[in-house]
């Protein structure tokens, strides 16, 4: 069996599609699936690469627009490739108007990350390119049965829909070493550490979590990750007078971001708005036996991260209702610890790579058999 996987980008690029994508391929690759990853490179030119047994293509992006990278050859690529199935995964309108273009036969599954939101230049053409895709595919998979509750583009195809999770491969994250990262003070090990962890955009609400660490006390708060508005936020913690209490990272590489994991106490995605469809950094977090403090979005956020079992949930944009939650989990360290614990569980119980894939796999067979039987 060969599968293709069509998306907008893939690891070293970060992101929580890639990391979707990423694992989900090299886990099919170590079942002998045939796997090719077809994506957008960074730059002008395409690199045809193998990368843990998945053949990676990235070819040259032209431009972008809104987000979307723009890739000439896209669709005699698709064209031209041979493969048994089409794994597809949004939102990536343009990709998706460059897979209906190529007019291939075989089965597509499309994977619903999020829906598309804040789409200014393409605007109703992204959701009509969407809308054309879902009714093309065999299959559309949700992380979570909340995906296709509160998504508008799901419930239209809800008989199409199966729900299988998101993946992770949680040894690395377990295994990994709680080693003081040396970006920040050494003095800061007396008093527990925050993470976020995200890219800093509008919806990941960073800004609240700054007004919430101004409310407490100790705590330290490391942030991972780059964005539009990293600038924005240091200029906000410096007005709140809690610069010294934060340290901006950047971009780190996975290692470094697991041991951050281990010597958290734990983890706040405090997002505001339901573009944050799942989170896999609460996955992450997770595995390394951390509990996640979140918040009550119409989304699968709150599906991965259960209240009082796996960590905390308050209301979005709510600096007082975080601060309460992050009290909470300063002050009680046992109670943080016994979150963490339960996080590690759910997270081998439910969101394994291992059992991830075999839904897959089984996905893939049941579309080929269909396929099949309709072609005589």
């Amino acid at each position: 069996m060969h599968v293709l996987h069509v998306g907008k980008y893939y690891p070293p690029y970060r992101g929580g599609i890639e990391t979707v994508v990423e694992q989900l391929c090299r886990g099919l690759a170590t079942r002998g699936v045939e796997v090719t990853a077809l994506v957008s490179n960074d730059g002008p030119r395409t690199i045809d690469e193998t990368i843990a047994g998945v053949r990676v293509l990235r070819l040259g992006r032209s431009t972008e627009l809104s987000s979307q990278p723009l890739n000439l050859r896209l669709v005699p690529t698709l064209r031209r490739l041979r493969f048994d199935a089409l794994h597809f995964h949004t939102p990536n309108p343009v990709g998706a108007l460059a897979v209906l273009a190529a007019h291939r036969p075989e089965p597509i599954v499309v994977t619903h990350h999020s829906d598309i939101v804040r789409q200014r230049l393409l605007g109703g053409a992204a959701t009509v390119a969407q809308s054309l895709l879902y009714r093309r595919a065999g299959a559309l998979v949700a992380a979570t049965p909340k995906h296709i509750e509160h998504s508008p583009a799901l419930r239209r195809f809800e008989s199409r829909c199966r729900v299988i999770h998101f993946p992770i491969d949680a040894q690395p994250y377990a295994d990994a070493p709680a080693v003081w990262d040396e970006q920040l003070p050494s003095a800061w090990q007396n008093e527990p550490l925050v993470l976020f962890v995200g890219r800093l955009v509008y919806y990941k609400g960073v800004d609240v979590l700054l007004e919430a660490l101004r409310l407490t006390e100790n705590a330290r708060l490391a942030i991972v990750g780059i964005g539009p508005l990293s600038t924005r936020l240091a200029e906000q913690a410096a007005r709140l007078g809690i610069t010294e209490r934060i340290k901006f990272l950047g971009a780190v590489p996975d290692g470094r971001l697991r041991s951050l994991y281990k010597c958290a106490r734990f983890l706040v995605l405090p997002s505001v708005a339901s573009s944050e469809a799942f989170g896999m950094v609460q996955l992450e977090a997770m595995a390394a036996g951390r509990p996640v403090i979140s918040t009550d979005l119409k989304s699968g956020v709150p599906y991965v991260n259960l209240h009082g079992v796996t960590g905390l949930i308050v209301p979005p944009s709510d600096p007082g209702a975080l601060a309460a939650a992050m009290k909470t989990l300063l002050d009680d360290e046992p109670r943080a610890l016994a979150l963490g614990q339960a996080a590690q569980r759910r997270v081998l119980a439910e969101f394994h790579v291992d059992k991830v894939v075999d839904a897959h796999i089984e996905l893939y067979a049941s579309l080929l058999r269909k396929s099949a039987r309709s072609a005589f």
